[in-house]
């Protein structure tokens, strides 16, 4: 099966009902394939098949119709952050080696900002614009809306998703036709999706966890978006649309439940909330049961994995408010078409309840990273991928992670390199030494932290190191927190000792 099956079996089976929601517009299970196959035939005018094709864009329902369209044409869409800084999209860019790139209006100006540094895009597109050589509408009218003349092969790449370069440059996570489709499939087969579901997407659609509109496509669902979460947004399109399940991460939630204009709208349509990227507090939980009277899942995966392989149901959330807060430290259990293995360094199952490295392997592992056999290799053992997450398993089979074995931070449901932001501090002309952490926040779960030595006689500010973050760092990238120290703990061989440095923040006040 191929990406772009699942758009076309919706609109034979369902042409009429509605696929997309966005503001005031609606896209029809068959104008979505039409859209999507105008797309494909206009975009083998100008590339190739196996040719790269980003798109860097907030959400939109011309999204999707790069979702299956350009995967559907046999290329690779290359989905691009919008909130990193320019010299960072360059770069991807250009590794990338992308022909095609998509841009919505708003980074128009970033686009020439990079132009001279991005030579192998021979063709720009901006969705909303109104020059006549560059606009999407000019780009799509008047192509054909009938299938391509040739498909893609299964395992064909059919999104590329650059991971958040935690261990140097990010690398592009190849997910083939079968990896994301088999991705899909297994979400499936796990949560409780009724054929008559409108599912609200509120997260950004340049992250692999987009894979989960495609999952209620496969299943009929009616799915909206928004340009960005507000909690206004939020619970007016909830009422206007009828909304039966949605997405949100334990942060949003919180934020909605001490939200006074709550009480104002009538939710009683929603039906189910999941969530990701941390565990949701007992409390909040508690509190979303009772006042938002909807149940609650979870799920748990990774850009590599083409989606989630562990799944948190709502039956034990209902366990966890009852008294058995402790199952909310658990990610979940395997879903049914991830293997999954816990293993010590030599590649043997660990006990039960030991911990060990979560490994997995499966269609819906991704098929390797771009143009890095090296990286790619060692990411794999007898076809066992190795997530790098430090996990145990329980008698009843849920997985808990006890840590993250690379240093990947987590703020507000957001993947944060650590190398990255450390890039960036040494930027500072007064910076001899600095590491990035994430520290636990009340909010955020996670929030960056700048750890930094100055050089001999040198004078800086919390202010000035951040300031020179933002000037290369995407706005979620930039610390919130700067601790000034004399040394940085550090191994026998020059490695430093992260773990030590949160041991030690954690006992000074911020």
């Amino acid at each position: 099966m191929l990406v772009s099956d699942i758009v076309e079996y919706g609109a034979r089976k369902h042409p009429d009902r509605i696929a997309l929601r966005f503001e005031d517009q609606t896209v029809s299970y068959a104008e979505l394939r039409d859209r999507s196959r105008r797309l494909a035939n206009t975009l083998l005018t100008v590339a190739q098949p196996c040719d790269r094709v980003a798109i860097l864009s907030t959400n939109c329902t011309e999204y999707f119709d790069c979702y299956y369209g350009v995967p559907m044409a046999g290329m690779a869409l290359t989905i691009l952050n919008f909130r990193l800084h320019a010299d960072q999209i360059a770069s991807l860019i250009q590794n990338s080696e992308a022909r095609v790139l998509i841009v919505s209006a708003e980074f128009a100006d970033v686009v020439g900002e990079i132009r001279d540094r991005i030579p192998t895009v021979q063709k720009v597109v901006v969705i909303g614009g109104t020059d006549e050589a560059t606009s999407w509408d000019a780009f799509v009218d008047g192509a054909s809306a009938e299938p391509p003349a040739a498909a893609p092969s299964p395992e064909d790449i059919a999104w590329m998703v650059y991971t958040s370069g935690t261990t140097g440059m990010p690398k592009g996570v190849m997910i083939s036709h079968r990896n994301l489709v088999s991705g899909i499939t297994s979400s499936a087969l796990e949560w409780a999706l009724p054929d008559n579901t409108v599912f609200l997407f509120c997260f950004p659609l340049c992250h692999v966890g987009g894979y989960v509109t495609l999952l209620n496509h496969m299943v009929g669902s009616t799915v909206g978006i928004v340009r960005a979460y507000d909690n206004a947004t939020f619970l007016r399109l909830v009422q206007e649309w009828k909304v039966t399940q949605t997405g949100l991460a334990p942060t949003m939630i919180n934020f909605l439940l001490k939200d006074p204009a709550l009480a104002d709208y009538d939710l009683g349509t929603l039906e189910a909330i999941g969530y990701g990227s941390s565990a949701i507090p007992a409390a909040v939980l508690r509190e979303g049961l009772e006042r938002l009277g909807v149940d609650f899942y979870q799920g748990m995966g990774m850009t590599e994995l083409a989606g989630n392989v562990l799944h948190f149901n709502q039956e034990a959330h209902r366990r966890a408010a009852d008294g058995e807060t402790g199952l909310l430290a658990a990610a979940g259990k395997p879903m049914r078409l991830a293997d999954i293995r816990i293993v010590d360094e030599e590649m043997r199952d660990v006990p039960l309840g030991q911990v060990g490295e979560m490994i997995v392997r499966g269609d819906q592992v991704m098929s390797g990273y771009w143009r890095d056999p090296q990286s790619t290799a060692a990411a794999f053992t007898d076809g066992w991928f190795h997530t790098g997450d430090l996990v145990r398993q329980d008698e009843e089979g849920f997985v808990y992670i006890v840590d993250r074995m690379k240093d990947l931070i987590i703020s507000g449901g957001e993947n944060v390199a650590s190398l990255a932001v450390e890039q960036a501090l040494y930027r500072h002309p007064s910076v001899a030494e600095a590491a990035a952490i994430g520290v636990k926040d009340e909010t955020w779960g996670e929030v960056v932290c700048a750890v930094v030595v100055l050089r001999e006689g040198a004078d800086a500010t919390a202010d000035d190191i951040i300031a020179t973050c933002r000037d290369h760092l995407g706005g979620f990238q930039v610390p919130r927190r700067v601790v000034f120290v004399d040394t940085l703990p550090r191994n026998v061989m020059g490695k430093v000792l992260k773990r030590d440095i949160r041991d030690q923040l954690a006992t000074t006040p911020a």
